[in-house]
């Protein structure tokens, strides 16, 4: 048996909005350690697909960027999502309680800050019929038992913007706050999955090659090997006792492998969620200020549009714009 994990972030960029890194963990039953990694596209071909226009109505699982753009709206985040999810059941669930199953310290935290805590919950599902939603699950649940393969463990970190700065300030750098979420699900899974050896893909970090320094750290009683580093692909194998990890950092890791790709959904999925809740509270109190994503230029364009709303709002520059 593998166990078979990925770890992907979205929201790294913008100024407005939570980073959210995510992490999904397969078992394959018949699949063997020692080989290649194989491809889930394969082993459940009559559910999954790459592309969003497939004319079988499978589910498309691929990086976020490939799948999600406003205009487009959820639809196919969602669906990917929520077919995977082994906690979601049939019917509609509020936000709270998706992110009370999937990012347990999230939960409360957002219901704090100013900008995500008030106003109706986004209902989930937003945008995916429930009869569609439900074929979608039996037909990945019966190419699963076919093939083999079992989701284990879908969760999130999400970091709001407070906690982005505060987290910039101990880490001293926006890549290593991104690696410090990314090392508590290593740790994680470490805990709680290394007596079965597994596997895990990560999206590479930035312009980041060499990783041994930043694992070593994290894991200082293990024995840390490495396997490879190059610009495309860093391995690693860290083993204690009868636990090990096998880690790759790997460029456009979404495209070769699915638990990755579905963990870069699964964060923009709640990204967006969120994004509701954000944009929401904006057009209560600056109802003629142009709605925004958080990215780039139209996040600084925002910014000013909405910056002489904060004194009246009481609302503090650090809890509510990311330093960097």
């Amino acid at each position: 048996m593998l166990i078979y994990a990925g770890i992907d972030e979205a929201g790294y960029g913008p100024i407005f909005g939570p980073l959210v890194v995510a992490r999904t963990l397969f078992a394959i039953e018949a699949a063997n350690p020692e080989q290649t990694l194989p491809s889930l596209w394969r082993l459940l071909p009559t559910a999954v697909c790459r592309l969003p226009t497939d004319r079988r109505d499978r589910i498309a699982v691929n990086d976020s960027k490939r799948l999600y753009a406003p205009h487009l709206g959820l639809d196919h985040l969602e669906r990917g999502v929520l077919a995977f999810l082994p906690a979601f059941e049939a019917g509609e669930v509020s936000l709270e309680q998706l992110l009370q199953r999937l990012a347990p310290p999230a939960s409360a935290s957002w219901l704090e800050h100013p900008c995500y805590a008030a106003g109706p919950l986004p209902v989930v599902p937003v945008m995916v019929d429930g009869g569609r939603l439900a074929k979608a699950q039996g037909r990945l649940q019966r190419a699963a038992d076919r093939g083999g393969v079992r989701l284990l463990d879908a969760k999130a970190a999400v970091v709001l913007e407070d906690r982005f700065n505060q987290l910039l300030g101990e880490c001293g750098n926006k890549a290593l706050v991104a690696w410090s979420l990314v090392a508590d699900h290593l740790e994680a899974l470490w805990r709680d999955y290394g007596h079965l050896q597994p596997q895990v893909v990560i999206d590479r970090q930035g312009g980041r090659i060499y990783y041994r320094e930043l694992l070593a750290r994290c894991f200082p009683r293990a024995m840390l090997e490495l396997l490879h580093e190059s610009p495309p692909l860093s391995r690693y194998r860290l083993v204690e006792g009868k636990r090990s990890l096998l880690v790759s950092v790997q460029v456009r890791s979404e495209q070769a492998h699915l638990p990755t790709a579905l963990a870069s959904m699964l964060a923009k999925y709640l990204r967006e969620l969120l994004m509701l809740r954000f944009q929401a509270f904006w057009r209560r109190q600056a109802p003629q200020v142009r709605p925004t994503c958080g990215y780039a230029g139209d996040g600084r364009r925002f910014l000013r549009e909405v910056e002489p709303f904060f004194a009246p709002l009481g609302l503090d520059r650090e809890r509510f714009v990311r330093c960097r």
